[in-house]
């Protein structure tokens, strides 16, 4: 009997020390870009060094997490941070064209109705346009909506916005 327990004893710290030694990323978690133009930065600050961008659907290893931030290995082997709010566990569609945001998560510009707010700003479609009427919501109010939501920035300005303003990534300790 106490040689049985012995050879469960060993077994069990063979196992474990084996399975210790593999490296990290044999179990690591593919993530995937939610969006074009993520940055893989070489530090944990969004200002440091971009050492790769991403585009939607691009997968990459998480190795680690910190915050809200995720250390990664991207496919061409850099391995640097990003923001983990950018990446998502399942592959989004590369097909466009859909409505609400769904269509808008692969595109080069950020509408104005890509916000966290929800329907806020989503603007007036079939099912909000009937109840605007309903409340006797004005017309140029509704178009007002309309116009907003067409609005676009180019990602580069956005992200001069955001870093002057200490919002999204640039807000918190990330920097």
């Amino acid at each position: 009997m106490p040689d049985r327990i012995a050879r469960v004893i060993v077994g069990v710290v063979f196992f474990t020390l084996a399975a210790w030694m593999f490296p990290i990323t044999n179990w690591a978690a593919t993530l995937y870009a939610k969006q074009d133009d993520v940055k893989v930065t070489a530090e944990k600050s969004p200002t440091s060094e971009v050492i790769a961008t991403l585009a939607l659907g691009d997968a990459v290893s998480v190795l680690a997490e910190e915050g809200r931030l995720a250390k990664v290995k991207a496919a061409n082997g850099k391995i640097g941070w990003v923001f983990k709010f950018r990446l998502a566990e399942d592959k989004p569609s590369t097909g466009g064209g859909g409505l609400g945001l769904s269509g808008l998560t692969g595109r080069k510009t950020i509408a104005a109705r890509e916000s966290r707010a929800g329907g806020s700003i989503r603007g007036l479609k079939e099912s909000t346009e009937q109840y605007a009427k309903a409340k006797n919501i004005k017309q140029e109010h509704r178009d007002a909506v309309d116009h907003m939501e067409a609005l676009t920035i180019p990602p580069d300005e956005l992200m001069q916005f955001k870093k002057a303003g200490n919002l999204g990534e640039f807000s918190g300790g990330a920097q």
